[in-house]
């Protein structure tokens, strides 16, 4: 008689099993050689029995048994064999039939002419276990889940604590990987694409942790996308599609998780163009609403040289309208341009000025903002009090699952907006000023900076600054996002042209505004005139300041 060997092991519990798929076949082999036994083959697997189906060497195994080229089973236990109704009836089948002659395992042996009884009671054992031991698995991950532990396998800057007891083993940031990781995110921030940030990784040394079967690997685009798309980082996660505040360190705040959302989202399946040409993609045709586009057009000269030249013009994709607008020359466009640019552009010796300003003005009303402060933090304490007794009652089962999860997002959503008012009472004024310096910071000299930028660079700040570009005969209009429209509505008040601005040195230059030589024959002299001055760039500043007050990112 002829015998197959089937080890198993589960995939689940690999390494904690009790006998290792090794153990297994030298115990099986050595009583199978003292019994005179003839193993022709060995099948070994690790996966789990509670699914049918999905064992490839098990469903080998049964066809060599139905071909006839085996004619019995030795495994370590019945439980080996199936953990499921469906395939243990087709163990017990075969058996019965005589197409499995004789299953052999280390503690006894079943024949067909045995009573089922027993066989029976021993493959229902092994399926009610597998089935009880996953319901508490869930509902000890479920547990552990409430109690702002994630329960699973932590992503990359991140690992398991294992060496801590049974209940209190949490997720720590990687010390190797976790701020290697964060200077990933700071790229995105930065404005790099993903695959430039992937690139990066390399060069940092970034790599996924290895297993004992699998050796430590690099990113790939792929991976980098799903970190980037991950709520983990932000110090949330979901469990059974709910919504939980982790107990772990948060990599990146939700303002900078959404900022990257908009970024990627933007650039994820980036077109190769042939050629690179500035400002496609950004432009509307006012007339029809398609998109502009440039193309290269190249002429040749009398004396053999050839003229290139770069045209924008409307696509006319759009259905049932024949757009009519013509053509624009790249100069043009451009010329257009630097006059958009010229609204927003400040000068250095002002930058420097309201910078100093703004520090030097920020003043908080403590005791209102600790008002604020100590009754979000005792809304934060009503609301932890009340997802404690939410859970209570659906351990008890005196609400069920839908309930529990509609109330228990609707806190959860509550917190979070408690935990951002507490941030914007504590840090929203700093919060306001650092927006306002890189306001300033990137209006700097922008005229001028803009001729010596590459074609992306370019493309990049234009995007930023105006939410929408139309092109209609020829003339270029724009819709400046609110901060740039401030500065551009405050330049237009001519504040930087004023006199007044430079302070004393505009006494002695000429062509002085009537207003001023009336300031200086009233008896305005070296201590009024810079008053007037730090009056007048207080007022334009504080204009610009409090009116970022509106933005999205405020």
């Amino acid at each position: 008689m002829k015998f197959g060997l089937y080890a198993r092991k589960s995939s689940e519990d690999s390494g904690k099993q009790i006998q290792s798929i090794e153990d297994q076949i030298q115990t099986l082999t050595t009583k199978a050689h003292n019994e005179g036994l003839d193993i022709t083959k060995i099948y070994t697997e690790s996966r789990s029995a509670k699914t049918p189906g999905r064992r490839q060497e098990f469903n080998q195994m049964i066809e060599d048994l139905r071909n006839g080229k085996i004619d019995g089973i030795i495994c370590w236990k019945l439980d080996r064999l199936s953990r499921n109704q469906q395939e243990g009836g087709l163990v017990m089948q075969l058996l019965h039939d005589k197409v499995i002659k004789k299953i052999f395992t280390h503690e006894k042996t079943f024949y067909p002419s045995d009573n089922s009884l027993l066989m029976t009671i021993e493959l229902g054992m092994a399926t009610e276990y597998s089935r009880a031991l996953s319901e508490n698995t869930k509902r000890g991950q479920k547990f552990k889940a409430s109690k702002g532990c994630y329960p699973s396998v932590a992503p990359i800057g991140y690992i398991n604590c294992t060496d801590k007891l049974k209940g209190q083993k949490d997720i720590q940031p990687d010390p190797e990987r976790f701020h290697l990781l964060r200077k990933c995110w700071d790229l995105v921030l930065e404005g790099h694409s993903v695959p430039e940030v992937l690139r990066q990784t390399k060069l940092l040394g970034l790599k996924v942790s290895g297993t004992r079967s699998k050796p430590e690997k690099y990113l790939s685009l792929n991976g980098m996308y799903k970190i980037f798309r991950n709520i983990f980082y932000t110090g949330k996660f979901y469990w059974s599609d709910q919504l939980h505040e982790g107990s772990h360190t948060p990599m990146v705040t939700t303002e900078e998780f959404d900022q990257v959302q908009i970024l990627i989202s933007k650039r994820a399946h980036p077109k190769a163009y042939k050629h690179q040409l500035p400002y496609t993609g950004l432009i509307k045709c006012g007339s029809c609403g398609a998109s502009i586009t440039a193309a290269n057009k190249h002429k040749t000269r009398k004396d053999g040289s050839i003229n290139n030249r770069v045209y924008y013009r409307c696509t006319r994709r759009k259905s049932g309208i024949d757009c009519k607008q013509t053509s624009i020359r790249k100069e043009d466009l451009e010329s257009q341009l630097i006059e958009i640019l010229d609204q927003i552009s400040i000068p250095e010796s002002f930058v420097k000025w309201a910078i100093q300003w703004l520090k030097d003005n920020n003043e908080i009303d403590t005791t209102k903002e600790q008002s604020v402060l100590n009754q979000q933090k005792a809304n934060l304490d009503k609301i932890d009090i009340q997802l404690k007794r939410l859970l209570d009652l659906r351990l008890e089962g005196l609400i069920d699952d839908s309930t529990f999860r509609a109330k228990n997002e609707a806190l959860v959503s509550e917190k979070r907006q408690i935990g951002l008012d507490i941030n914007s009472a504590i840090n929203g004024q700093e919060y306001r000023i650092e927006k306002t310096i890189e306001l300033f910071e990137f209006c700097k000299n922008l005229k001028t900076r803009f001729s010596s930028l590459s074609y992306s660079s370019k493309k990049q700040i234009l995007d930023t600054m105006v939410s929408h570009w139309t092109l209609l005969d020829g003339k270029l209009s724009v819709e400046l996002d609110p901060a740039y429209k401030e500065i551009s509505k405050t330049k237009k008040e001519n504040w930087l042209n004023d006199p007044r601005f430079p302070t004393l040195p505009t006494r002695i230059e000429s062509g002085l505004e009537p207003e001023i030589i009336q300031l200086i024959q009233n008896g305005g002299g070296d201590e009024e005139l810079p008053l007037v001055s730090k009056n007048y760039s207080e007022q334009s500043t504080t204009s610009v300041f409090y009116g970022f007050k509106m933005l999205p990112f405020l």
